[in-house]
């Protein structure tokens, strides 16, 4: 029988952590799907683990990249192999509600959507980790139809939704003409948000069924140079499309703020840098949100106002942006 489902899971270097994603998988109240194992060439026991579950489980499907091609690379390959006609994205290190397939599916069954947008937590044990699972009312929202605008909105507000590809269920077709930008980080701020304006029809379902894991060693959490480049690239190209398709400019200015600052903080201005200048206008030219930290609200008037001083809190505070 042709699975409801295809759940695809990316594993890379996660040994300790990939026998709880996977029970999960295999707890699925949803029974009839299929668990397609990126082997993205990891080097450790995660191989042998994975062949272990499809030895016993034939939904777990392994399959093997010869050398290392990222996260992008590897849901590229799961949704090529995928067999169903709605996906779903799960990181290996993370792990999942036992409704986590059944509710999303049923819901753009009854509903005829494209696309499901669901919650989840975020949880982790280190010291660093700091919770950021918003409990009050700034965070409700109520399970419904939304349009375009309202699904951006949730992409754009992390305690709800937030621009990752795994609290989502998507009908096939939507990448056909989509894909994950391979070698580079924050794939998901590069393609979650095209998906969501392919779509003609979104719902958002009020219930938690994933757990994001934080850990001091993942990729989200190291800071690199090629980091920092990468998130600016899809966001520029976010940035640019979503103001063509309608989305207000007064909002994305607002968004972008954080990154455009770190950006600057964390460089020397260049005009031939096409980063620094994107960063520059959105400094020079956002609204300032009530929100916002009041640490960051004085960096972005010494960034408008007292270069001199900001040059200084470059110096003294940016590497801690990269």
């Amino acid at each position: 029988m042709k699975p409801l489902v295809s759940v695809i899971v990316p594993v890379y270097k996660v040994e300790e952590y990939l026998p709880r994603c996977l029970n999960s998988l295999q707890r699925q109240s949803l029974t009839n799907i299929e668990i397609l194992l990126i082997n993205d060439a990891s080097p450790d026991r995660c191989g042998e683990i994975c062949e272990r579950y499809a030895a016993k489980d034939s939904r777990f499907k392994v399959i093997y990249h010869t050398k290392n091609k990222g996260l992008a690379a590897a849901r590229n390959t799961g949704i090529g192999l995928a067999t169903a006609n709605y996906l779903m994205f799960v990181d290996s290190d993370d792990w999942v509600h036992e409704d986590f397939c059944k509710l999303p599916y049923e819901c753009a069954l009854n509903n005829d959507v494209d696309m499901v947008m669901f919650r989840r937590q975020r949880v982790g044990s280190s010291e660093s980790f700091k919770n950021k699972n918003c409990s009050n009312s700034s965070c409700s929202k109520d399970s419904g139809y939304i349009t375009h605008l309202e699904a951006t909105d949730l992409l754009f507000n992390y305690f709800i939704v937030g621009e990752y590809s795994w609290n989502k269920l998507y009908r096939k077709e939507l990448f056909q003409t989509i894909s994950f930008p391979e070698g580079y980080l924050y794939e998901d701020v590069g393609t979650i948000y095209k998906t969501v304006w392919q779509s003609s029809k979104i719902f958002f379902l009020d219930a938690v069924l994933y757990y994001y894991y934080y850990r001091d060693n993942s990729i989200i959490t190291l800071k690199t140079e090629k980091k920092l480049h990468d998130m600016i690239e899809m966001s520029m190209q976010q940035y640019n499309d979503l103001k063509a398709w309608g989305y207000p400019e007064r909002k994305l200015n607002c968004f972008y703020l954080n990154r455009a600052l770190g950006y600057c903080m964390s460089k020397k201005p260049a005009v031939s840098d096409k980063y620094y200048t994107f960063c520059a206008h959105i400094l020079l030219n956002s609204e300032i949100p009530t929100t916002f930290a009041w640490k960051r609200v004085v960096l972005v008037f010494l960034f408008r106002y007292f270069n001199p001083l900001f040059e200084w809190a470059c110096a003294r505070f940016g590497k801690k942006y990269c």
